[in-house]
């Protein structure tokens, strides 16, 4: 199925299930919808009778024991759970009269949402074929009729068990304060940015921030090399990559040999730093791939007797450099990611032959991967343990790729912030090959 002939199918099954219905502003729902109330969660205590008989609310708050303990409620078990997605879909820009505006591709801001639709798709057709009862519901935030302030104001998300949102951070603290007050859980999909949440246990970022990234990028260096001497190659100019060459500079343990790179250096400036005697241990905490990537041409060009271990950061996994075939064969490059799938899996297999099957193309995109993945954990935890799973995260296995670690995250003053996930994966490219390691 070509590019276009799979957009406009897709097109059609969303124009096919769009409502504009005041009362109910979402399209696309799998399974069979049922219109028994869903209570919210402080309705949903276990009732028992007082001495006098009458209905009295048994307590569901335990004792606390442990300072960093989480006090949640009771969890609810239900025959059917309600799940929630926000996401841009840009609609009304990609659809005019019900035709198609874009006959060939669909344009970049949208195709990360609906490939990660996708994936929730065959995530649902799969566990309806398990026995899971599901109404899912997706709702375009674009839309000014199901932004995010709308949905939340005309309580569009009031019965929801589960909110899963591929939105930025701008729209946390709307939907972060939502789900606290109401006791539903929160799941940002997609960005790595906290938007200074605090003390909400019910949000959780399945993206590590970029501290983490940093911390376990440092842990490692020094893990592997105690006592090698370190040059750090950063930028001061760039906002994103000021803060994360501070990160590092946060651990006295590490002395690096600092450069400032605001400008690409030249080979006589970067010479000294550098020793033919052994592995030039080398990191640069750079957010841009493309001018990271000018920077280890410039390794392998200036130096190319030399060997280099180059520590990045994780949007070098988009760096089209590191699968050219010796684009930099003296340089070996490290950098983490919260995802790796691999399709050789049963998983995978399972998952590239639905994908065919139902769009026509036998390499999904990894945020295909994502929302499969995204969906089917969660669904597994709300069906085993209900709508209060948050203490149970530890159990991952039903992950079908990613052993995530969901941990709350705590201010320096021991107060809790928000969940996240810390689970990263090591990959190390050289030569176009690569090794991945947890």
């Amino acid at each position: 199925m070509t590019n276009a002939a799979r957009f406009f199918t897709l097109l059609l099954v969303l124009l096919c299930c769009f409502s504009y219905d005041a009362d109910a502003q979402f399209w696309k729902k799998w399974f069979n919808k049922k219109n028994d109330r869903v209570e919210r969660l402080d309705d949903r205590a276990p009732v028992i009778k007082d001495s006098d008989g009458n209905d009295k609310k048994q307590p569901v708050i335990q004792p606390k024991t442990d300072p960093h303990e989480i006090l949640y409620p009771q969890s609810v078990k239900k025959d059917r759970y309600r799940v929630d997605l926000l996401m841009p879909l840009y609609l009304n820009e990609l659809v005019a009269d019900s035709v198609a505006v874009y006959r060939t591709t669909i344009p970049k801001k949208a195709l990360p949402s609906i490939q990660f639709y996708e994936g929730v798709a065959i995530a649902a057709d799969t566990l309806k074929k398990l026995g899971y009862k599901l109404d899912i519901y997706v709702h375009d935030v674009t839309d000014e009729l199901e932004s995010v302030e709308t949905l939340v104001n005309a309580g569009s998300l009031d019965n929801s068990d589960l909110v899963i949102g591929l939105v930025s951070s701008k729209y946390f603290p709307t939907i972060a304060r939502f789900a606290k007050r109401n006791n539903i859980n929160f799941i940002s999909a997609l960005s790595p940015s906290d938007d200074d949440i605090q003390n909400n246990p019910y949000f959780t970022m399945l993206q590590p921030t970029l501290q983490t990234h940093c911390d376990v990028v440092q842990d490692k260096m020094f893990e592997k090399y105690k006592r090698a001497p370190r040059v750090m190659l950063y930028r001061s100019d760039i906002p994103v990559d000021n803060a994360a060459h501070q990160y590092f500079l946060s651990d006295e343990q590490v002395p690096y040999i600092k450069y400032n790179c605001d400008k690409i250096p030249t080979k006589e400036q970067l010479s000294p730093l550098f020793d033919n005697t052994q592995v030039n241990v080398v990191l640069m905490p750079i957010i841009s791939d493309e001018y990271a990537a000018e920077l280890l041409k410039k390794l392998y060009e200036w130096f190319p007797e030399m060997n280099f271990e180059v520590w990045g950061m994780p949007s070098w996994n988009d760096m089209k450099d590191l699968k050219k075939p010796n684009a930099f064969p003296n340089v070996a490059v490290f950098y983490t990611s919260p995802y790796y799938f691999d399709v050789s899996t049963a998983s995978g297999q399972a998952l590239v032959r639905n994908y065919e099957a139902n769009y026509g193309s036998s390499t999904p995109d990894y945020m295909v991967f994502r929302g499969y993945e995204t969906l089917y954990w969660y669904a597994y935890l709300l069906k085993r343990y209900g709508t209060i799973f948050n203490p149970y995260v530890i159990d991952n296995g039903m992950a079908p790729f990613t052993r995530y670690k969901i941990k709350m995250t705590f201010d320096t003053d021991d107060k809790p912030l928000y969940n996240e996930n810390k689970h990263l994966y090591l990959f190390r490219y050289q030569g176009s090959s690569y090794i991945v390691s947890q």
